[in-house]
């Protein structure tokens, strides 16, 4: 873990702070710029592979204020551009739940596996051969990911609807980074969660995922 924390961590928060700045700068910095079908496939392939590392979590919605949270691994596969998270920890939106139904749910259901899409892009103004893998790890712009997955009340299991947004607080994208060290970061933000026939709770968390082959 300490390594981790001296070779990634550092890694995130400026990453993190990099997008706080840029709310006063020209719009066209943040255009994601397309990569070609070749790039697209080279650099999907270099990701390809098995991760290991943390999920760190902002209990109250600061990035500065990142914790230790739990252990994390995920999977890179080439062919349909995906991540699939497993064991992703339920538990860690819990703290911003005000529900107490729904907050025992989540502190009980610790953990599932869950799958989100890599869109893969050029930093604007960038041109040759990238050092880095930049993705987004969920879409971008108006639409919503929208997950389900069971959650226990008491003895009755009750579909939730798990949505992520895209823009947190009208400034940050769910970003990714992958290096040629083979260390890889990236965020989710937690808007809502639809509890089937019952409540909807807001979350409003931001997690990151910070690791590598």
């Amino acid at each position: 873990m300490k390594t981790l924390r001296k070779t990634i961590f550092p890694f995130v928060i400026a990453a993190l702070a990099a997008l706080v700045s840029c709310n006063n700068d020209d719009v066209e910095e943040y255009i994601y710029v397309p990569l070609t079908n070749a790039e697209k496939t080279e650099q999907i392939n270099a990701m390809q592979g098995s991760y290991s590392g943390l999920c760190y979590f902002a209990p109250d919605n600061y990035y500065q204020a990142f914790t230790d949270s739990v252990k994390a691994e995920w999977v890179i596969t080439a062919p349909d551009s995906t991540i699939t998270i497993r064991n992703f920890p339920l538990k860690v939106f819990a703290n911003n739940v005000i529900n107490t139904e729904v907050k025992e749910a989540l502190k009980n259901d610790s953990s599932q596996t869950m799958k989100v899409a890599v869109y893969l892009y050029r930093p604007w103004g960038t041109s040759g051969p990238l050092a880095n893998c930049y993705f987004n790890a969920i879409p971008r712009g108006s639409e919503d990911l929208k997950v389900d997955m069971p959650l226990t009340f008491g003895e009755e299991q009750k579909n939730a609807t798990f949505v992520f947004t895209t823009n947190y607080n009208n400034s940050y994208y769910a970003t990714g980074v992958y290096d040629n060290k083979k260390n890889m970061y990236f965020y989710m933000i937690l808007e809502k969660i639809i509890i089937e026939n019952g409540p909807t709770c807001d979350a409003n968390s931001l997690v990151v995922f910070a690791g590598s082959k």
